[in-house]
């Protein structure tokens, strides 16, 4: 477990890249392993925790098409006991992991379970005929199966709905027989509709927000004393648990401090949660009821009563449990906002636990030890990393957030996005550009070119000749893009940090170690570094989160999202190392950079030097400023002034010029800049004999051949004009600071 004393913002170190190769065999022996072995046990219980493995997999590994081909081969004795469950993030990756192990030409049987909203591949339709009004009353029944579909009375006698008969969705619980059994990662904080037992379970990329679930109470709802409480005594305990909790989180103090001090107790915080639990309204439905008198039902009860109910209990349930311990953080005051209608509300929340009934592997590109360890306390980890094959480019000064580019006066930083686009279709040569950026981003660049995106298609969409996609997890797992040449990210996908302290008080709010939170919702600067592609590092500054786990949650969904979209080019397997442009200055700990740029330098296709005052104030001198193009330039402080007086008008500033700029690295940037007009350049030294030697550096725009000769007729007042030889550039790499620390 990570403690407040650890840099939060630390970055493993890389020196485990593991050839192609022997990454997959090691896959394969990993999980070939711990199937063999855990599949003997049966008996697990808080004494006996079933194994838990996870993996650390570099995305383009194989790691789903390892974890089927496995089963394939050592799943039989796990179906002797019940299910395999397969978790993936969506029902499209369960369609897809199913057809491939299928492919496999496995005995085991298996099959796709879709929710009741999914459509039923062969007939197109939803799989349950009513799963509109399932939706509308899951909260506030204990099964939806019971109350629309199927239950059995007080008599025995088992009554169904008249869609209960053939219907697609509760076929699947009527499977008795072991299957492998393909499900997205919903099915993970509620009970899936399945009869057989579970024997082992393989969940597929990262899990743990589906397990998350926030309940909210307006503070109006919570400030004042329910009716419902009729006894005088439970009245004043409800009256002093409320003033002192809304105190509490008001002046951000320890709630069960709090609490004790004013004598309350977890027996009266017991008791007013079972007041609350007596007085939950009951929404009456059963399978036999008409339509008509379904609808009539859901519309009478009152929603906005029950829901205030069912949180006050679990902030009494909750209270009552941790009062007597060290406890708990998972209650927070939010301040009004447009979203909340402008109220303020008490937040509970709650975090759902994996079942331990089975063992379990997981199997993720971007597993975080500390997360995985709150869920499974006994887990093994392996990682599993290959050297992605790409050449990276990456923005060093900006961060590219949606706050820098949604208004009009950021157009022009819109336009060099599409400039870079543009530039890198053409580079591509008429194979694929995937550009991936946030969703707001994406609707700001189509309004720009007079087009609407469409968040909600699940067809491909163009702009500017490149395909496009939004962070996300619709992104994880996907092949579509395998074949594609070129990756620009714009931006980066970062939670707000009061969505962020949301997942960690719910994560870890129950902890030995207290949390930290941010002062005023901002994110602090944090040391860390970037890896070269020639292994170096460059300390550099990012803005993270104050408690090492919060950083850690920050990472998994700034970071790893985007390694997880450049990811979808398979970078492991190609022969060509593929282009990857990535807009934002936050470091990727698993992607090597070989340019690190600042924003001008990528709109531009330049080198840093090359977008910098220095480099383009000799541009324009040698461009002849407000005369023709210069023949020559000498490199001295006196030199520059003569030749380019337009641009150097004094020798002061021409001495300003030079100051830390070596002759080396400007005789390269003259070299340069003639290159990029088409013009030859030669270098020379000019001295004159009565003056001990001394020489000067120059350029002359010809060849060696008619060097000397011109450069006698621009400056006849040396004696000796040598042409020189060239010599290396010398650079100086800077620590960059990656964001603003204002």
């Amino acid at each position: 477990m990570l403690d407040n004393t650890s840099d939060p913002q630390r970055v493993p170190p890389h020196d485990d890249w593991l050839d192609l190769q022997t990454a997959r065999e090691q896959l394969m022996e990993h999980i070939a392993r711990f199937l063999t072995t855990s599949s003997g046990q049966n008996a697990w219980d808080e004494h006996n925790a079933p194994p838990v493995l996870g993996l650390k997999v570099s995305a383009g590994l194989g790691k789903t098409r390892t974890a089927l081909e496995c089963i394939a081969k050592h799943g039989h004795e796990f179906l002797k006991r019940g299910h395999i469950l397969f978790y993936v993030p969506t029902l499209d990756l369960a369609v897809e992991a199913e057809k491939t192990f299928r492919e496999l030409n496995s005995d085991h049987p298996s099959f796709v379970l879709r929710g009741r909203s999914a459509l039923n591949p062969g007939t197109a339709t939803a799989m349950c005929a009513r799963s509109d009004v399932a939706k509308e009353i899951a909260k506030n029944v204990s099964s939806v199966t019971r109350a629309l579909c199927r239950e059995e009375n007080r008599a025995g006698k088992i009554v169904e709905a008249a869609c209960a008969k053939g219907c697609p969705y509760l076929a699947q619980e009527a499977i008795t027989k072991p299957h492998v059994v393909f499900l997205a990662h919903s099915y993970l904080n509620s009970k899936p509709p399945l009869s057989c037992p579970v024997a082992l379970r393989i969940i597929d990329e990262k899990f743990w927000k589906e397990m998350i679930n926030i309940e909210t109470l307006p503070h109006d709802d919570w400030m004042f004393t329910p009716d419902h409480l009729k006894d005088e005594a439970l009245k004043e305990c409800y009256i002093d648990t409320q003033e002192t909790v809304s105190a509490a989180l008001r002046e951000k103090k320890p709630v069960h401090l709090a609490l004790r001090d004013k004598k309350i107790t977890a027996k009266s915080l017991r008791d007013l949660g079972t007041a609350e639990r007596l007085a939950m309204p009951v929404l009456e439905l059963d399978p036999g009821l008409p339509e008509n008198l379904v609808r009539l039902q859901i519309a009478s009860f009152d929603h906005a009563k029950a829901n205030s109910i069912k949180v006050r209990s679990l902030v009494f349930n909750l209270l009552a449990r941790t009062i007597g311990r060290g406890g708990t953080e998972r209650l927070s005051l939010a301040k009004p906002t447009e979203q909340s209608g402008n109220r303020a509300l008490i937040k509970v929340h709650q975090l759902d636990e994996i079942p331990v009934d089975a063992p379990i592997l997981l199997l993720d590109a971007d597993l975080d030890e500390t997360i995985v360890s709150r869920f499974c306390a006994n887990a093994k980890f392996e990682r599993l990393l290959t050297r992605p094959k790409a050449h990276v480019i990456q923005v060093s000064d900006q961060t590219l957030a949606y706050s820098t580019l949604k208004g009009e006066e950021h157009k022009e930083r819109r336009d060099d996005i599409v400039r870079i686009i543009k530039r890198e279709i053409e580079r591509a040569r008429k194979k694929d550009v995937l550009v991936v950026a946030p969703k707001a981003v994406l609707h700001k660049l189509y309004e720009d070119n007079g087009e609407t995106f469409n968040d909600r298609s699940t067809q491909p969409q163009m702009l500017h000749g490149a395909t496009v996609r939004w962070f996300g997890p619709r992104l994880l797992g996907v092949n579509t893009y395998s074949d594609f040449a070129t990756i620009i990210l714009v931006g980066r996908l970062q939670l707000p940090v009061v969505a962020l302290e949301d997942q960690l008080r719910a994560l870890f709010g129950d902890s030995d170690m207290p949390l930290s939170f941010t002062d005023g919702e901002r994110l602090m600067a944090s040391k860390t570094s970037l890896l070269r592609a020639d292994d170096t590092r460059v300390d550099v500054k990012v803005r993270s989160h104050p408690d090492p786990r919060g950083a850690a949650l920050l990472r998994q969904s700034r970071e790893a999202q985007s390694e997880q979209a450049i990811a979808r080019l398979r970078l492991l397997s190609t022969d060509t190392p593929k282009r990857v442009l990535v807009l934002s200055n936050v470091p990727l700990p698993g992607l090597p950079v070989n340019d690190w740029l600042k924003f001008d330098a990528v709109v531009q296709d330049k080198s840093d030097e090359q977008v910098s005052k220095k480099y383009q104030k000799l541009e324009r001198a040698i461009d002849g400023a407000n005369g023709p193009v210069l023949r020559g330039i000498r490199l001295s402080p006196s030199g520059l002034t003569k030749d380019a007086k337009d641009v150097f008008p004094s020798f002061e500033s021409a001495k300003e010029f030079r100051k830390k700029l070596p002759s080396e690295v400007m005789l390269q940037w003259v070299k340069s800049i003639a290159a990029d007009r088409g013009l030859s350049a030669t270098s020379m030294l000019l001295s004159r004999s009565m003056r001990g030697g001394h020489k000067t550096h120059a350029v002359v725009f010809t060849t060696a051949k008619g060097a000397q000769q011109l450069s006698q007729h621009l400056w006849p007042e040396f004696d000796k004009h040598i042409v020189s030889e060239e010599r290396p550039v010398i650079r100086n790499d800077e620590t960059a600071v990656l964001e603003p620390l204002s």
